[in-house]
């Protein structure tokens, strides 16, 4: 078996953090992820929409730490929205009742309104 890949992009968009993670979020990738959060909600950015448009795959690991980032930036006035998120990374979301708390959108300006509203 391949050892998952993950790389991250991050920026700021008219106030709003994007995090695009390209590749899997598993249990060897997690950290890394894990550290791109950290970092921005650190730095005050606590609008944050996760791109998913180059994930492949997230684990239960990776939810774990989109609900910590969701529970951080709710505590400090802030929102985290997901968009472009593939079928099988929206189906193991939705399997985890993460859709429920936050709902995916089809795209980034769907995604970015909901972190501004």
């Amino acid at each position: 078996m391949s050892e998952a890949i993950l790389k991250i992009n991050e920026s700021v968009k008219e106030g709003v953090c994007v995090i695009t993670p390209s590749g899997d979020i598993d249990a060897h990738t997690a950290p890394l992820f894990k550290e791109a959060i950290e970092r921005n909600i650190n730095s005050g950015n606590i609008r944050i929409v996760f791109d998913f448009s180059s994930l492949n795959y997230i684990s239960s690991a990776g939810i774990g730490l989109l609900n910590a980032a969701l529970n951080s930036v709710k505590g400090k006035g802030g929102k985290i929205s997901i968009a472009c998120a593939s079928s099988s990374v929206h189906d193991t979301l939705d399997v985890m009742y993460f859709t429920k708390k936050v709902p995916p959108r089809q795209n980034l300006d769907s995604a970015m309104a909901d972190v501004k509203a």
